[in-house]
């Protein structure tokens, strides 16, 4: 994460401090039920946040973002938009739930990802205790709908897919682990991921070198990294605030550019506007 060469900093520093410790990755399993086991590991190097920019977008953008080649992408509860490198809109599908999820009662799309030409997007049905959501697939570069699946799960605020293919998002709104599945295995379910520390009220994610990274609309509108590169817990750490602690954190994307290293949408405690609010990420303290 951050600017490149820290990226490069961090991950040696990483490297080092797990050379003799546990593998980079949580053991798959084909159980619903058993949780990945948690061991303890050294800390993963302090960093933060802080705010460099502003960016006010189109209202209707207000549920997630996700990087794309040649531009980004955005959902709204019941629409997606692609947009160039300079927020134009080049696309749009509205509505983008399809008619046979809309007749079982979905009717939300949350944070969304984009990874090998596929637009991931979380759908939920309000019933949140009948414990089953859903991930629907797009094209990510014309929109046109590929598939769906069945998830068990509570709720679905977020999806974000790593390069191997394995999907990450939270049984509820908030809690102390992630869960993970096998995209191209059917989306089967893997052991969820125990995180080092419960995050409430979790918005979006996005997974990006070896960490998944959280945007909330908890008390102070937090962001927070999880490390998925030291052993089997996701050790976690708060990165600081978006502002605008009034307001509504949304979704978040983890891609750097010159510019920022993150992303996150922020919904003004007025409902308008709507900010993508911009953030660069370095060693605490720095």
């Amino acid at each position: 994460m951050v600017s490149r060469g820290f990226i490069t900093v961090v991950l040696a520093v990483v490297l080092v401090s797990c050379a003799s410790g546990s593998s980079n990755r949580a053991t798959t399993s084909t159980s619903t039920t058993t949780r990945a086991p948690v061991t303890t590991t050294t800390a993963a190097p302090a960093l933060s946040a802080r705010v460099v920019k502003e960016v006010v977008v189109d209202p209707v953008y207000r549920q997630g973002l996700a990087r794309r080649d040649g531009g980004w992408a955005f959902s709204f509860n019941d629409g997606l938009f692609l947009t160039d490198d300079a927020l134009h809109q080049t696309k749009k599908l509205v509505p983008a739930i399809p008619a046979e999820w809309k007749a079982r009662g979905f009717d939300h799309i949350g944070d969304i990802d984009v990874a090998d030409g596929v637009l991931y997007a979380p759908l939920e049905q309000p019933n949140y205790k009948l414990g089953h959501q859903a991930m629907l697939m797009y094209d990510a570069t014309t929109l046109a709908y590929r598939a769906g699946v069945e998830v068990p799960q509570h709720e679905a605020s977020f999806v974000t897919v790593d390069p191997s293919g394995i999907a990450y998002s939270m049984d509820h709104f908030g809690g102390a682990a992630l869960l993970r599945y096998d995209v191209a295995n059917g989306w089967r379910p893997l052991a969820p991921l125990e995180m080092s520390r419960s995050i409430a009220r979790v918005q979006g994610a996005d997974v990006y070198h070896g960490a998944v990274w959280l945007s909330t609309d908890d008390a102070h509108e937090g962001v927070y990294r999880v490390d998925l590169r030291r052993g089997r817990q996701g050790q976690v750490q708060s990165l600081g605030s978006i502002g605008h602690v009034d307001g509504e954190g949304e979704g978040i994307d983890a891609t750097p550019t010159a510019n920022a290293d993150l992303r996150v949408l922020s919904i003004d405690a007025k409902a308008v506007p709507v900010r993508i609010v911009e953030l660069r990420v370095t060693p605490a303290g720095h």
